[in-house]
């Protein structure tokens, strides 16, 4: 079912939904841990369905709670050694039970859907088979056997930064000292952030010098840890309002972790009207003017930032896009399908690995989801500039399930169409 998004203005306040990357780590963490530890986390999305569903196939318990879950750890005696671990589409899910299951020793068998057996995981499956770890399949659906012990690890660092992170949380649930060594460029640097922010919760001993992490294992759950709110998600509310209105996003911490708060201080570098109050982050409607963003550590904002360099008055350049090609869809492809169904113009360099949008005006479209969330809500946007159609909104249930109605809810007129 087509979804018509109508010109339309947008104004009011919205709390952030919680942070996905955090409540994949904690809820792991939590799994892993020593004692039964409850997770805040307010907000279900697809994804963190899929983490929830992996960590009770290896043995954990999730009830659920007013706030979230109180999670009781995996046993790691006499506990069952087969699982069947459905990852869902998520990367993160995949990439991160992948080494967990093999640190706790499980044969386990991992399945997925959509275009998750076609993204990378090579690099993170050639760091485990090296310790040992046998796969029946290169990629889904696959089965994995063995066991992690402590020891010196080599993982590439530049493909995914999912690929450490996982690392980091399995070798984090040993009972020994290892080494992590990355190899080559890190990337989404923000991430491996939350992902040591998260261990430190659980009295996790991980010492980074830049090239390596000194790891003692042993994770000690608190009795509470919170899921903080969104930035990814944020954006799109924050750009809505930067193009159409008049939007406030609460419950958003200026020193998270997350590197995609930089929404706030590129908008600012656009010219669009911004301010914050503690926690509330605010974006109303101004003439936008064309600007630069380095997508290395922050792949995410891509989509929207594209929109918002649509609607500005110039050539907007966005470096380390390569990268997109590796997400839920091939997102430099798709960004760049999706502009030119707005009357967009962009090209992309591979020498300079550069994005140049040549924006000023964002035209009635007809745009495609590519599967992929981030696409759907960032034509949502733009939608609300010009008018448009976008051909699938089901992949919203991937991260923000309700997005669309908080959208209707601050103004913006959308209709379901056939």
């Amino acid at each position: 079912m087509k979804t018509e998004v109508l010109p339309s203005a947008v104004a009011g306040t919205v709390r952030a939904i919680t942070s996905k990357s955090y409540a994949h780590r904690l809820l792991i963490a939590a799994a892993l841990g020593d004692t039964p530890c409850e997770v805040v986390c307010r907000d279900l999305s697809e994804d963190i369905d899929a983490t929830l569903r992996c960590i009770v196939a290896l043995g954990a318990v999730a009830d659920k709670t007013e706030r979230g879950f109180f999670v009781t750890p995996v046993p790691r005696e006499n506990a069952a050694k087969e699982c069947v671990l459905d990852c869902g589409e998520s990367g993160s899910t995949l990439r991160f039970m992948l080494p967990v299951a093999c640190a706790l020793g499980r044969k386990a068998e991992f399945t997925g859907r959509g275009r998750l057996p076609d993204r990378p995981i090579g690099g993170l499956a050639d760091c485990l088979k090296a310790h040992g770890i046998t796969f029946s399949a290169d990629r889904l659906p696959f089965s994995t056997e063995g066991k992690l012990e402590c020891g010196v690890y080599d993982v590439p660092a530049g493909v995914s930064s999912q690929y450490v992170s996982g690392m980091l949380l399995a070798l984090s649930c040993l009972h020994g000292n290892s080494l992590l060594r990355t190899q080559g460029k890190r990337v989404s640097q923000g991430y491996l952030n939350i992902t040591l922010d998260v261990l430190s919760r659980f009295g996790a001993e991980v010492c980074d010098d830049g090239e390596a992490f000194r790891i003692t294992g042993g994770l000690h759950s608190p009795s509470t840890v919170v899921a903080e709110g969104d930035w990814s998600n944020a954006a799109f509310l924050l750009a809505a309002g930067a193009l159409a209105g008049d939007v406030t996003v609460t419950g958003l911490d200026s020193d998270s972790k997350q590197a995609d708060k930089r929404i706030y201080d590129l908008l600012m570098t656009a010219g669009a009207d911004v301010s914050k109050d503690g926690d509330a982050f605010r974006a109303r409607k101004s003439a936008l003017s064309p600007f630069r963003a380095d997508l290395s550590d922050i792949p995410d904002l891509a989509p929207v930032l594209s929109v918002l360099a649509g609607a500005a008055n110039g050539v907007s350049v966005f470096t380390g896009a390569a990268r997109l090609r590796e997400k839920e869809s091939d997102r430099l492809a798709a960004v760049m399908s999706n502009l030119a169904a707005m009357g967009v113009r962009s090209e992309y360099d591979e020498t300079e690995d550069a994005l140049r949008i040549y924006g000023g005006k964002i035209s009635p479209f007809k745009a495609r989801s590519f599967n992929d969330h981030r696409m759907v809500m960032s034509a949502a946007v733009a939608g609300l500039v010009a008018g448009g159609t976008i051909d699938n909104i089901a992949p919203v249930k991937k991260s923000y399930p309700d997005f669309f109605e908080v959208l209707n809810a601050l103004g913006g007129k959308t209709n379901e169409t056939v």
